[in-house]
């Protein structure tokens, strides 16, 4: 047995090498896993997200925000303090609780809370530009936009889809209370990265609101009711 007289320089440097090598290979495969947590989170917030704030708002129209000075012909209307003024031109209409009447190409004033110096203000936060710029817009009253603003390119193929097919079940407002198949548990859903923003919460024949992937094919391993109704669950 060596004694701490017999170890040679060299070798308490090895080992404290070693013992460092370690440490920081623990420490780096702990600070992975919980970024990879973290991240697996935000991505599964998504399709919860995109689905509340829908039917938490009065209108949400797609529609392009238009250069300063676009609408000179039209009377704008008073800006707040710490409030900046949008010019927009409507494309679709997806949801109209208030009766707007806004169609395709009707032009109007919105403001929203500036977030050019706060970025924390509930504002959108889309800046102006010199180009009309698409975006999908939330409106709780006909001249607010919300926060949840975004741009067009950034809506996924599957939310333009449910938008224009009418698709999000706002009966099931309580996204809390909506059932997960796969984690067997109400609330948030528990998806992969592939479809992380290609689910939502509806109604199912027996009026229980449940997260679902509306595409139409089935997976080889289920074979449960499931394949009779032409849903596929996420994760399944």
């Amino acid at each position: 047995m060596e004694t701490l007289d017999n170890i040679s320089y060299s070798q308490m440097l090895q080992f404290r090498k070693s013992v460092t090598n370690s440490t920081l290979g623990y420490n780096l495969k702990m600070l992975t896993q919980l970024f990879s947590l973290l991240f697996i989170n935000i991505l599964t917030c998504k399709a919860y997200i995109t689905q509340k704030e829908f039917c938490k708002s009065a209108v949400v129209v797609r529609a392009k925000i238009l250069p300063q000075g676009s609408l000179d012909a039209l009377a704008a209307p008073a800006v707040p303090n710490y409030y900046r003024l949008f010019e927009i031109k409507i494309q679709e209409v997806y949801k109209d609780d208030l009766s707007s009447g806004w169609d395709k190409n009707s032009e109007h004033f919105a403001i929203s809370k500036d977030t050019t110096f706060n970025p924390d203000a509930d504002g959108c936060d889309i800046p102006a530009s010199s180009k009309a710029t698409e975006a999908l817009l939330y409106f709780d009253s006909l001249d607010r936009v919300k926060r949840q603003c975004k741009y067009w390119s950034d809506v996924s193929q599957f939310e333009k889809k449910a938008l224009r097919k009418n698709k999000y079940d706002c009966k099931c407002d309580d996204l809390d209370q909506c059932y997960d198949p796969v984690s067997g548990k109400k609330g948030k859903p528990d998806c992969d990265r592939k479809r992380m923003n290609q689910i939502l919460c509806t109604q199912d024949a027996n009026a229980n609101c449940v997260w679902k992937d509306l595409r139409r094919r089935v997976f080889p391993a289920i074979r449960t009711v499931q394949q009779r109704n032409n849903v596929v669950y996420c994760g399944s």
